[in-house]
């Protein structure tokens, strides 16, 4: 695949950003005047180190005593069990982040990111924006979106603000993110795809047993219709998802299934196998294989972003209800034990499930 000089970026809401790749510098974060940072407007911005003040506190006896507390340990303790992730930031390297910060990039502890690159942990197509906002980050209050990315390569965007630390050698500042709202959705929901709004595996199997059980109720067998139960899996999707790109990639792959296939198949996101399509009603075994070799061409066209096309490596295993299949569970476990055989051959292959098997 030829790359251009300008990579293609994808942002979570669906729209590219062209960035310039060659201007991107590494150590971004070393100096403030690379980020066109006034240090002497921030210093007097700035507040001073904090240091123990007396409290006065009212008893019930309506007396007053004083007590001394170190307001620093009283911030540390909110800022650590803060459900906001927060990154403190010197030069180029991450020096604190709290227990919320730990869980958004799915380490074990901060010891994991402590000590390392700060920009290791934001999305690549996010460096530039970083550099030029900044300054009024810290400044103007203002508040910046950025994609972080998180070990297991899952690309989130949080709203950071920033505040500038006042050091002598040093640029420091420390980004706190928005609080990361759990959303509760009914139970219903659960039963389809967030990302593609695809059933799942669970309703899929249901959706098999009822066109078998359908089918079944025929009283005449010779009037039963054949059902391709099909297993797909994109064998290159860790490559997607090292490049951020995955998301996209399973969104371009849903839709072209769900948009070139009949309007009676079901299409699917699976568990162990990333895609799994039932096509009932079906005449014969030719028309078995005319819709297999109809998803086989799907799939070999590849996913485009406008300006890449990027090639994928499949396996399909395909069983058919009622023959060699005689139940739904079976027509299932037929498919993947076809899909097993498939993805032991080094190419976009169809397996079709056989006694052999």
């Amino acid at each position: 695949m030829i790359r251009s000089k300008t990579e293609i970026n994808q942002d979570l809401d669906g729209k590219e950003n062209l960035v310039p790749v060659q201007k991107v510098d590494l150590q971004i974060l070393k100096k403030a005047d690379k980020y066109n940072v006034n240090l002497e407007t921030l210093e007097t911005l700035s507040s001073k180190p904090y240091r123990k003040k007396t409290i006065q506190v009212k008893k019930s006896n309506d007396s007053w005593k004083t007590l001394d507390v170190s307001l620093s340990e009283i911030i540390n303790f909110f800022i650590s069990s803060s459900e906001r992730p927060v990154f403190m930031v010197r030069d180029d390297s991450v020096v604190y982040l709290n227990q919320a910060a730990v869980k958004l990039l799915a380490i074990e502890s901060e010891k994991d990111i402590v000590g390392k690159r700060f920009l290791n942990v934001v999305a690549t197509q996010d460096w530039n924006l970083l550099v030029e906002n900044i300054g009024e980050m810290l400044t103007d209050a203002k508040v910046l979106p950025i994609n972080i990315v998180s070990k297991n390569g899952k690309v989130q965007k949080v709203n950071f603000q920033a505040i500038y630390l006042s050091e002598i050698e040093h640029f420091s500042f420390i980004l706190l993110g928005e609080h990361i709202k759990k959303e509760v959705k009914p139970v219903f929901n659960n039963l389809y795809d967030d990302l593609t709004g695809l059933p799942n595996f669970f309703l899929f199997e249901d959706r098999v047993h009822v066109a078998v059980a359908n089918e079944n109720a025929k009283e005449n067998a010779k009037d039963q219709a054949i059902i391709a139960v099909a297993a797909i899996s994109i064998n290159n999707l860790e490559a997607f998802r090292k490049m951020h790109i995955e998301e996209l990639v399973i969104k371009k792959i849903a839709n072209n299934l769900v948009l070139n296939l009949s309007k009676r198949a079901t299409v699917a996101l699976g568990l162990k196998y990333d895609f799994w399509v039932m096509l009932p009603d079906l005449k014969n075994k030719a028309a078995v294989n005319h819709e297999i070799r109809h998803i086989f061409e799907i799939l070999d066209e590849g996913v485009s972003d406008n300006f890449t096309r990027h090639e994928l490596s499949f396996s399909i295993g395909v069983s058919s209800f009622p023959q060699p299949a005689h139940s739904a569970k079976k027509v299932i476990e037929q498919a993947i034990a076809a899909i097993k055989v498939a993805q032991r051959v080094n190419r976009n292959t169809i397996e079709f499930y056989s006694e052999e098997i």
